[in-house]
């Protein structure tokens, strides 16, 4: 039997596992990714369907397992069924699946299951959740602990919350990089409140994760919790744009529905720094990102 030393990224088709991947292959570790898509399997990549039940086998050599793949649509959460029992059913259920096969598992969860509404929440603070996509999430976290204390694992799980993920193609960045190119300018959301952190930051971060394993509730965060106009300055300082080329704006004003708007969107990170090491991720960091060529 091979040792264990590889790891398992379900859901790496996604923009957290697609960055998580990236960030393991980089460091030179061994990776599995589960998909639906039978046409692109072969060797590293290998079948999971949430809905068969089917008991799902984890390759000999996985030592651990990100759980990344979610519905995460807050519309689609609202209205269909097979969201809610993905994320508060099936999900719960494959976690509980592998903590019985003994491998350690991480299961990826939201900031909005603090409610928007408590300044930089530390990990271990009570949940308010008010959306359906943050109350599936709570339910699913309140199902995964209850599985893992029952089979006395609890040292083999970790839950980590995160909170907005930007890549360069992330709504708005293209259009607003397009408008400012045609001297155009844009309208960001004063009402619409973040704590963004860059793919790149989160799968290197999820990675050293995976490699320091501990056990219990951990943050990533961007350390800036700001609105969606302050973010559209610092882009547009970065790139030399003129400032008159943003018109700052709201989404009541736009009418546009937005169906989570916190206060405040940032986590606390105490936990998470003193036992990993890893820090906030910076506004400044995160738009060096964005535009870097």
């Amino acid at each position: 039997m091979k040792e264990k030393n590889s790891f398992l990224v379900v859901g790496a088709d996604s923009l957290v596992g697609g960055g998580l991947a990236r960030a393991l292959a980089k460091r030179g570790c061994q990776y599995y990714a589960t998909t639906r898509r039978r046409e692109t399997l072969n060797e590293r990549r290998i079948f999971l369907n949430f809905e068969s039940d089917e008991k799902f086998k984890v390759p000999v050599d996985v030592k651990h397992v990100f759980i990344v793949a979610a519905a995460t649509n807050y519309d689609r959460c609202e209205t269909d069924p097979l969201a809610h029992k993905i994320n508060v059913e099936l999900t719960p259920k494959l976690v509980d699946s592998l903590l019985q096969q003994g491998v350690t598992v991480t299961f990826i969860s939201t900031n909005s299951v603090f409610g928007g509404e408590q300044p930089w929440p530390n990990e271990d603070d009570p949940h308010a959740p008010a959306i359906a996509y943050a109350i599936q999430k709570d339910d699913a976290e309140k199902s995964i602990l209850k599985a893992a204390r029952e089979l006395r694992v609890e040292n083999k799980l970790n839950i980590v919350r995160l909170t907005k993920i930007m890549e360069k193609n992330t709504s708005p960045v293209p259009s607003w990089f397009e408008s400012w190119t045609k001297g155009k300018a844009v309208q960001p959301f004063h009402d619409l409140i973040f704590a963004p952190m860059s793919v790149e930051f989160v799968g290197e971060a999820l990675a050293t994760i995976g490699e320091k394993f501990v056990s219990g509730n951990l943050h990533l965060s961007g350390a800036d919790n700001i609105s969606y106009v302050e973010f559209a300055i610092a882009l547009a300082k970065k790139l030399n744009v003129d400032p008159k080329l943003i018109t700052p704006t709201t989404a009541t004003e736009k009418g546009i529905h937005i169906a989570f708007k916190p206060r405040f969107s940032g986590l606390g990170m105490k936990r998470t720094t003193e036992l990993t090491g890893i820090k906030p991720q910076g506004i400044n960091d995160v738009v060096d990102y964005l535009v870097k060529k």
